[in-house]
């Protein structure tokens, strides 16, 4: 599972960062299978791996706009091994554009959800 997940998503920021310019972000989460919707992460632990601490208060509003008050946890060990190992319920796997997210393959056994930053926050960083 979790080379799927990294050459998944080696292709998905490979895609992002094709030179054209992304006003949108949108965050590519990996959940537990009992969980059915982003609303169903309400007040549930989501990692995030430290690359992406930067924007974890835009993750955080993302999942707000959607219906989601989540916990947006960083942590010393990978997002995934925290997921896998039980310690969260979904794991942030990366931040790509629209046409990559749209292209992540699902995992076998989890739940992928794609969950679009406001476009407010994503703007205003330079």
């Amino acid at each position: 599972m979790q080379e799927q997940v990294a050459a998944a998503t080696e292709v998905a920021e490979r895609i992002t960062d094709n030179g054209e310019p992304t006003d949108l972000l949108v965050t590519v989460v990996m959940a537990r299978p009992e969980i059915k919707s982003v609303a169903d992460l309400a007040g549930k632990s989501v990692a995030i791996d430290e690359r992406y601490s930067a924007s974890s208060v835009d993750v955080w509003v993302g999942f707000v706009v959607a219906g989601a008050s989540v916990k947006v946890s960083a942590g010393h060990s990978a997002a995934i091994d925290r997921l896998g190992n039980g310690e969260v319920t979904a794991a942030v796997l990366a931040l790509v554009s629209p046409d990559a997210a749209d292209g992540f393959p699902e995992i076998a056994g989890f739940k992928i959800f794609r969950v679009p930053l406001w476009p407010y926050a994503s703007k205003a960083r330079p």
